[in-house]
């Protein structure tokens, strides 16, 4: 692996932390009350997937992005 690609793994694990972390403590969810959201969501394959469209946000924007997310993976359809 090169540096670019250490670097960009190194940022997507970082904006998976900040993510998750930030998610717990707005909800006041454990660890593992997550990760059960996440089995239910796929969180963080969503952030693996698009680390350049989260990484430009804010904290506040990404976890606005997130709770956005996870009501679309949760909606039940009509």
């Amino acid at each position: 692996m090169g540096l670019y690609e250490d670097r960009y793994l190194a940022n997507k694990i970082y904006l998976m932390y900040v993510i998750s972390n930030g998610c717990c403590k707005a909800h006041d969810m454990t660890a593992e009350q997550f990760l059960e959201l996440d089995k239910q969501c796929d969180i963080i394959g969503f952030i693996a997937e698009c680390p350049e469209y989260i990484d430009w946000m804010t904290r506040d924007e990404m976890l606005e992005t997130i709770e956005e997310y996870i009501q679309n993976r949760t909606k039940k359809p009509e």
